[in-house]
């Protein structure tokens, strides 16, 4: 079929290409438009903008600074000039030089206030800077102290869920402790040893502080971190990631250097076979021998291949399981079911291993697992006796606790878990919620009343903690900043810790203290700003002024 018209480019609308000016560039412009309008003999905004070739909608755009906060117009007008506007350029790229293309520190501190032309108002030697940098940390220690006192004394005495680990450096270890729900940091702090002794000694008086009690702790199966949630009276979660470590440590290696082994026979025999038929003839007496041997090298390193994807498989099933939840039917499952499905698991991963031959060392280590896997289960077994008591306080009717049973509670627990799920597990799990989600929405009760029970499911399920990957994240945050700074003194570690509490948030944009507290606080920054001297202009030298002459 032919086109109407042999020159289609004839009736296109031609693309206006975009105009692509520097910031120097629009300010000149604004500047000479503005001179323009002011004139004894002034000129309309439409007749300016047309001697300066720009739209007048594209000028008024540019001069108009009613859409910025009120504190920053003046600072806007000045941007808006030609010398405001190249200092923009070099603030900015000095920035960005320094957090991309430096190691940080006071060496970078210095390299910034160089790039931009910030030295010649800034005193920017070593000792100034570290000075500075002492007295900027100092109140960052006294605004998380003054906040802390302040909203401790607003927060009403509850218990705690807190994951605990330790991070080693210069050969003594760092105590890190985290509230999970919130990701408020409670501890940081390098000491001489980690005993159970001096986990209560640092953590006591930081519960008492905040009018808190730890009741219950998700960490490893280290002994003095076990020994210290049943010194305080507290339910001890193990981490289900390093039982799941245990496992991959003991087979994930062993099982691979057996394939390849055997990869290489497999390898060694087809390259043989191919050459004794090319040799003899494909129905020769070396042919045939070659072939049988060939084969069982395949049934050899099938079965290899078999065993080890069934005892990854299992490793994964096992953190399936570890739920309040059956994420297949979203019912509520019982201790003795959980128990069940780790056994079966288990016996999968020890039966392969034993099929493996595997050495004494991974033997050991599945036994750590196992022990470590009967740990998760007795937690799930007290968290369901918790969730019964609780369920008891609500005082619900039997029509009303099966419905917060089968629809509230599950509903209120995949909220939380699908977001930290991969993409394609999370779109396996979507069914299952938008079904419970329509049960929710069909339910005859008052707005008011269910918003009130996921409240209190969205309680409930939180409750249960079953990971320490955020400690295990901040423990790599801390061991960036050892490297990078050489160290972490006492004061510096603190302020890394007020940071992290009271000025990092999350994409809803709160930060871990008002998670914890349930209270807005003051701005950090804005505090510091407040706060904080900065060193004064440089001093010339005599040797500078002989120089400069």
């Amino acid at each position: 079929m032919e086109p109407i018209s042999q020159n289609a480019e004839v009736y296109a609308s031609k693309k206006r290409s975009k105009i692509h000016r520097t910031r120097v560039e629009i300010s000149k412009k604004i500047v000479a438009f503005q001179e323009l309008i002011h004139l004894k003999n002034k000129k309309s905004a439409r007749e300016a903008a047309e001697i300066l070739e720009i739209p007048r909608t594209t000028i008024e755009y540019w001069i108009d600074q009613k859409k910025l906060p009120e504190e920053v117009q003046e600072l806007a007008i000045f941007f808006s000039t030609p010398l405001g506007a190249k200092l923009l350029k070099r603030i900015f790229l000095a920035a960005h030089h320094v957090t991309h293309y430096t190691v940080g520190g006071i060496r970078s501190e210095q390299e910034f206030l160089k790039l931009s032309w910030l030295n010649h108002f800034i005193a920017s030697s070593t000792g100034t800077l570290h000075a500075f940098s002492m007295r900027y940390s100092q109140q960052v220690c006294t605004f998380g102290e003054n906040n802390d006192r302040a909203l401790a004394k607003k927060l009403k005495h509850r218990k705690i869920t807190v994951g605990l680990d330790e991070m080693f450096r210069g050969r003594k270890p760092c105590l890190v402790a985290s509230e999970l729900i919130s990701g408020f940091l409670l501890l940081e702090k390098f000491t001489d040893d980690r005993t159970s002794a001096t986990w209560k000694k640092e953590l006591q008086p930081r519960a008492e502080e905040l009018n808190i009690e730890i009741d219950q702790v998700v960490s490893d199966l280290c002994g003095a971190l076990t020994a210290y949630a049943k010194d305080i009276n507290a339910t001890h979660s193990p981490d289900l990631f390093h039982a799941q470590y245990e496992l991959s440590k003991a087979t994930a290696a062993p099982l691979a250097s057996q394939e390849r082994e055997f990869q290489k026979k497999y390898d060694k025999a087809e390259a043989k076979l191919e050459k004794l038929v090319k040799k003899h003839g494909i129905a020769s007496k070396q042919a045939e021998s070659a072939r049988s041997i060939f084969r069982l090298r395949k049934l050899g390193l099938e079965a290899r291949q078999d065993r080890r994807k069934k005892m990854r498989n299992a490793k994964k099933e096992l953190g399936k399981i570890d739920h309040p939840i059956n994420l297949k039917t979203g019912k509520l499952q019982t201790a003795e079911e959980v128990k069940q499905g780790f056994d079966s698991q288990l016996k999968i991963i020890e039966q392969g291993a034993k099929e493996a031959c595997l050495l004494e060392s991974s033997i050991k280590r599945l036994e750590k697992a196992r022990r470590a896997f009967d740990g998760i289960a007795s937690y799930l077994a007290v968290y369901f006796i918790w969730l019964s008591e609780f369920l008891g306080i609500l005082k619900l009717n039997e029509d009303e606790m099966e419905f917060f049973k089968e629809v509230i509670f599950p509903l209120s627990y995949l909220k939380i878990t699908l977001r930290r799920l991969e993409k394609k597990e999370r779109e396996q799990q979507t069914p299952l919620r938008e079904k419970l989600e329509a049960l929710y929405a069909s339910a005859g009760y008052t707005k008011e009343l269910k918003e009130y029970w996921m409240i209190k499911g969205k309680e409930a399920a939180e409750r249960f903690q079953r990971s320490t990957s955020s400690i295990e994240g901040r423990n790599s945050e801390l061991s960036l900043y050892f490297h990078r700074f050489r160290r972490l003194g006492p004061i510096h570690l603190r302020a890394h810790t007020v940071v992290r509490n009271y000025h990092v948030t999350r994409s809803d944009g709160v930060t871990a203290a008002e998670r914890f507290f349930n209270s807005k606080h003051e701005n950090l920054f804005e505090f510091l700003v407040e706060n904080v001297r900065i060193p004064n202009r440089p001093y010339k030298k005599k040797a500078d002024e002989k120089k400069i002459a």
